[in-house]
């Protein structure tokens, strides 16, 4: 049984509410441009419930909430658009206490980056066929900074016969509003290659700290008091050592080197936010210089007689050393490194933190066929360009027709073309796969695509499904993703305009005076995944973390164990699926 841990992290100031039938005083955030209220789902909560409190509908939920289709999860935060639920906000953005002996009180997160509107919703016009933002905004006298502040949804384009708003200080028009059509946002054509920044380092760690040891004891700023899970033991002494290359006898060291000290550093920070358990907290960290005989020497020091768990580089022969020396201590091994490495199979010591290979294809293709049975998946092949990804492809169309689903292969020359969609019949629901995860291959389908979507009578039939590099998109390709709802699965991943992510990135600019290295994953947010999961686990057995049943669902990856074989150690299975819904939000949940 799964766990589920809520961790929130909450700034100074944070507050309990009690929640109101009559009024929901929900805060504010920006996202993309688009003035959002926003509220975290607690535990116990349903879909009537919060519905019925809200005063909405549970279609409307789920129009802006997609993921809620499934279920409410504690924790997860839900969106309501401000221009359509004006019934939702507070007269203000500050953040009060109140009682919090109600059962139905919330936590709320106090709103960030808030501008308040400098004019009022007064007249309207109705888009007409042909008409543009600038066409508007010179009609009316008014700039398009303030037709944008009014209308965020317009960043994505004007819709025909769609009422916008205006200030009401703009001028008398023209000539007479008529009622009509829609002007689409201008794209590159499908036929050249979008721009974007560089795609970030993808990078396996981080570290840069003495060989000696350091000690911390930690505090729960964190969690509430229902993420709290009951440890085995009063009192004891959590220790965790850190073997990894910190190359600290080099002047000048590498990025991969400054990876793994970043990595280190998101640990502490970790251990930091559990200061106040009832454990002491000993991480102590040793720099195996790369050399299997440092590894050696290092494992000699009296201090690791007991530790509870190690974490490993990824060099094989090294691992292969400490794995011994650990079993023979009765205590763990944590491989996130080595992500390719075999010894769990053989030594049931050893914590595999990464999902393996085999299991992601299995896994990513069951959840896709549960999340997606109206769907008619369509099968994009290039005759001349890269297929990559043809083993999934391979394996989910065996899966489909074992299942006695239908699905549709189209191939295409060098960029797809509509003419090349034209078989496909127009009331239809398509969820197009590509056989290729590289971003070239994605920017020779994405123009189609659009337009087919454009033209549907309903854009939510169109979609796409894709691969865990997809997560390092940026520029023109990540627009592309949103504008296609497109969907990816992979091990993690890091929503760095979370409020989660930006509290970390924040601390860890504080702490150490430096921003985090731009990196897939970010090996600071690793870092402190890993240290949360491990202190945790070990508070819960009481030292034995190869007992834990703890599932820890992370900023950037999660957490839980399998046995994966009699005497074999325990593998992650925690894989992810990624939606990056066109309103510019992104939704992530763990499959189960």
């Amino acid at each position: 049984m799964k766990f589920h841990s809520k961790l929130n992290i909450l700034p100074l100031g944070v507050a309990l509410l009690a929640a109101s039938a009559n009024a929901a005083n929900l805060p504010t955030r920006m996202v993309n441009g688009q003035e959002c209220y926003y509220y975290e789902v607690q535990p116990k909560e349903t879909v009537y419930g919060l519905c019925k409190e809200f005063g909405i509908t549970k279609s409307q939920l789920v129009l802006h909430n997609p993921s809620v289709a499934d279920g409410l999860r504690a924790g997860a935060i839900l969106y309501f658009p401000v221009a359509e639920f004006p019934g939702l906000g507070a007269s203000d953005n500050t953040v009060d206490k109140t009682s919090t002996a109600d059962k139905k009180s919330k936590v709320y997160i106090a709103s960030e980056n808030t501008s308040e509107r400098s004019f009022r919703k007064a007249a309207v016009h109705h888009v007409a066929k042909g008409e543009t933002v600038y066409g508007i905004c010179k009609r009316y006298g008014i700039s398009e900074a303030q037709l944008l502040e009014l209308n965020p949804s317009l960043s994505a384009g004007l819709k025909h016969g769609t009422l916008i708003m205006l200030p009401d200080s703009c001028q008398e028009p023209e000539a007479e509003t008529v009622i009509a059509p829609v002007v689409t946002e201008k794209d590159e054509p499908a036929s050249h290659k979008p721009s974007e920044p560089a795609t970030p380092v993808i990078a396996p760690a981080v570290p840069e700290l003495a060989p000696e040891s350091m000690s911390t004891t930690g505090g729960d700023d964190y969690m509430t008091d229902s993420d709290s899970i009951v440890t085995t033991a009063e009192n004891g002494t959590t220790n965790i050592a850190v073997i990894l290359p910190f190359m600290l006898q080099n002047a000048n060291q590498d990025k991969q080197t400054q990876l793994y000290t970043e990595f280190y550093k998101g640990m502490l920070l970790a251990a930091d936010s559990l200061r106040h358990s009832d454990r002491k907290i000993v991480i102590r960290a040793y720099d195996s210089a790369g050399s299997l005989d440092s590894v050696v020497n290092i494992l000699g020091n009296p201090e690791l007689e007991d530790v509870n768990v190690i974490i490993t580089p990824d060099d094989n022969d090294q691992l292969d050393a400490i794995s011994r020396f650990a079993r023979e201590r009765n205590a763990a091994v944590f491989n996130i490194f080595a992500v390719k490495n075999t010894e769990y199979l053989k030594n049931p010591d050893i914590l595999q933190a990464n999902i393996t290979h085999s299991a992601v294809y299995p896994k990513a293709i069951n959840e896709f066929i549960r999340l997606y049975p109206q769907y008619t998946p369509v099968f994009l092949s290039s005759r001349d360009g890269k297929t990559d990804k043809k083993d999934f492809t391979s394996q989910l169309r065996e899966e489909l027709t074992h299942r006695g689903r239908d699905y549709v292969d189209i191939s295409y020359i060098s960029y797809l073309k509509e003419s090349d969609l034209a078989s496909l019949n127009h009331d239809g629901s398509y969820m197009f796969i590509p056989e290729s995860g590289t971003s070239s291959e994605f920017s020779h389908i994405a123009g189609a695509l659009k337009t087919l979507r454009e033209n549907s009578s309903d854009q939510n039939r169109i979609r796409v499904f894709g691969y865990p590099e997809w997560i390092t998109f940026r520029g023109n390709s990540l627009e592309n993703l949103h504008f296609l709802d497109a969907t990816v699965y992979s091990r993690f991943f890091n929503d760095d305009n979370s409020y989660r992510s930006k509290d970390i990135a924040n601390r860890y600019k504080d702490w150490y005076g430096t921003s985090m290295i731009q990196a897939v994953p970010v090996q600071g947010i690793l870092g402190f995944d890993a240290g949360f999961y491990l202190i945790k686990s070990i508070n819960e057995t009481g030292g034995n973390i190869l007992d834990s049943k703890y599932y820890y669902d992370g900023v950037q990856s999660g957490f839980h164990f399998t046995g994966s074989g009699e005497g074999s150690g325990k593998v992650n299975d925690t894989l992810y699926f990624i939606e990056f819904r066109p309103s510019g939000l992104i939704d992530k949940h763990s499959v189960e």
